[in-house]
């Protein structure tokens, strides 16, 4: 099933939102896989669906099942591997928010001795940022479960 005209402008939104974190065609596999149905797709269903180059969608399935975005599926009798969005991957990302929030902090920190004169801020904002998200990283996910719970 080729994406429709309407989903084709969502699959050019997530993509064009991913190239800030990676490249185009992993968030154009992104998009698609949230929106196809049936939701797994093969590598070969990819590369026909979305126009992109097999070599493309191997190393952009690879990158997004590295950070968690694809799961690899397959089905008794079937010898092909399929690619889905794993269960609850959202929240499952914003999970791993504090950890990239620590290590922001760590960078701050790590950046105390080598503070410029001219523009500190460049910085100390960085260790401000952090802390303040340090702290309320664990409130602010408490509330994203119940807000998700309640709307289930």
């Amino acid at each position: 099933m080729n994406p429709s005209p309407e989903q084709h402008i969502f699959i050019e939104k997530v993509g064009r939102w991913w190239e800030v974190v990676g490249s185009r065609s992993a968030g154009r596999i992104l998009g698609w896989l949230m929106i196809c149905e049936p939701a797994p797709r093969s590598a070969a269903q990819l590369t026909e669906e979305l126009q992109l180059s097999g070599g493309t969608v191997s190393t952009q399935t690879t990158v997004l099942e590295r950070v968690g975005f694809l799961e690899r599926v397959t089905f008794p009798g079937d010898r092909v591997t399929y690619y889905a969005l794993p269960p609850n991957v959202w929240v499952e990302l914003m999970k791993t928010e504090s950890a990239r929030i620590q290590e922001m902090k760590d960078l701050a920190d790590a950046g105390a001795g080598v503070i410029p004169v001219e523009r500190p801020d460049r910085v100390e904002d960085l260790g401000r940022v952090a802390s303040f998200f340090l702290e309320d990283w664990p409130d602010t996910m408490e509330r994203l479960m119940s807000y998700l719970k309640e709307r289930r």
